[in-house]
């Protein structure tokens, strides 16, 4: 039975974006199942339902064969409440939110009463930049200069490891359930919309305006009644707007 206090990690979901080995895919399962995770994510991946995945997956082909399949990665994490993507790389457009040691501690309050994704990248070339916009904290997994690479299933083990052994050792704050990530993306279409209309997104307006206010939105986890009252501050802001060109035009 779930303790009140610990962190629920039925409410993780491992996401792989695109995984092309279906051993890896099934060692992935296995490494799930070892650290008390069970729920598999998969976007857009090869045929899994293979002897060479079920191999991978030695013990834990129950989670295999419940692996969610989504044709996109917005589909697959619209309706958990913190999105985490994961990277080695840390340059300018990458920047670093949190290690993998602080993590849990991210992550622990939301996952009492809301879903926690955690995504991982391909293989060969792990997440896009557009991927990235999608989450709200970024995590790095250290690896050596000389050959920092590592193996799909070995970084959600890191990962998972690290979440797992600090769920049986710490307790967590209570916290309000935050919002969905379709419900902050409703937020932040309508925001666009409000900026277009204001006239906002001139030539040589920044791209990363949106992209900044999912962030903030993702790491701030909005409840219901903080939603409620940012969509009613950006609403009120496109009246003003549109009062404002009105009184020019009687003048």
């Amino acid at each position: 039975m779930q303790n009140h206090d610990e962190p629920n990690l039925d409410n993780i979901r491992i996401v792989l974006v695109n995984p092309k080995g279906p051993f890896n895919i099934g060692s992935v399962a296995r490494v799930m199942k070892n650290m008390g995770i069970h729920e598999l994510a998969l976007v857009q991946p090869v045929e899994f339902h293979t002897d060479e995945a079920y191999q991978g997956a030695v013990g834990a082909r129950d989670v295999l064969e419940k692996a969610l399949v989504f044709e996109s990665l917005e589909d697959a994490v619209k309706d958990v409440n913190l999105v985490v993507g994961t990277t080695r790389r840390t340059g300018k457009s990458r920047r670093l939110f949190c290690s993998v040691e602080e993590l849990p501690e991210v992550i622990f309050p939301v996952l009492k009463n809301g879903k926690v994704a955690i995504l991982f990248g391909r293989e060969e070339s792990g997440l896009t930049n557009r991927e990235t916009d999608l989450c709200s904290i970024l995590v790095n997994i250290p690896a050596s200069k000389s050959f920092p690479s590592l193996n799909l299933s070995h970084a959600v083990a890191v990962v998972c490891y690290k979440i797992f052994t600090d769920a049986m050792v710490k307790k967590v704050p209570d916290i309000s359930r935050p919002v969905p990530v379709a419900e902050i993306e409703g937020l932040l279409d309508y925001i666009q919309r409000v900026f277009t209309e204001i006239g906002f997104f001139t030539k040589g307006t920044p791209d990363y305006v949106i992209p900044l206010f999912r962030k903030i939105f993702g790491r701030a986890l909005l409840d219901e009644e903080e939603l409620k009252n940012l969509t009613y501050i950006f609403h009120r802001l496109y009246g003003l707007c549109r009062e404002n060109r009105e009184s020019k035009k009687e003048r």
